[in-house]
């Protein structure tokens, strides 16, 4: 059996009051933490917000940059290469692709039409990422009234 000392022992009365006390000490500091976290917690999403705003930025830069980087000196070859080729061989089953002059005319309508897809005045500006849509485009290129003009006027040079 534990002995208590009367003068450590608190009345009812005594703990209310105290437990009052330390109630309106620690109020005024949880409500300055409370406001303290709250403004933290603002703080955080417009740091999140701003951070939002400069990855869509970021992002918009990027894509930018990757529509301005043209193709490369060696991928303008390609297609160049690839447009003669084409020409030749649209040329070939009308039994003139030895016509040069009819081999550069049509090759020179495959490369305006390649040229008007991207708004550009060489092949040199065509998009980086576009390169293998262009030489797509030339590979599947035809227009039958070109081919028909071009093939009339090579047929009428040669009997003239």
């Amino acid at each position: 059996m534990t002995q208590e000392h009367p003068e450590t022992q608190l009345s009812i009365a005594e703990q209310k009051a105290l437990s009052s006390a330390i109630t309106e000490i620690m109020r005024p500091v949880i409500q300055s933490m409370g406001k303290l976290l709250q403004q933290n917690a603002e703080a955080l999403e417009r740091l999140a917000a701003s951070q939002a705003v400069q990855n869509n930025r970021l992002e918009a830069l990027e894509k930018q940059i990757r529509l301005q980087t043209p193709i490369t000196t060696k991928q303008a070859q390609y297609l160049n290469d690839a447009i003669r080729n084409r020409a030749r061989e649209l040329l070939d089953k009308r039994e003139l692709s030895g016509d040069k002059w009819a081999v550069t005319k049509l090759g020179n309508a495959i490369r305006k039409d390649v040229l008007a897809r991207y708004g550009v005045a060489g092949l040199r500006e065509i998009p980086r990422h576009e390169y293998q849509v262009a030489m797509n485009q030339i590979g599947m290129w035809s227009n039958a009234l070109v081919i028909r003009d071009v093939v009339k006027e090579a047929r009428e040079r040669a009997e003239g």
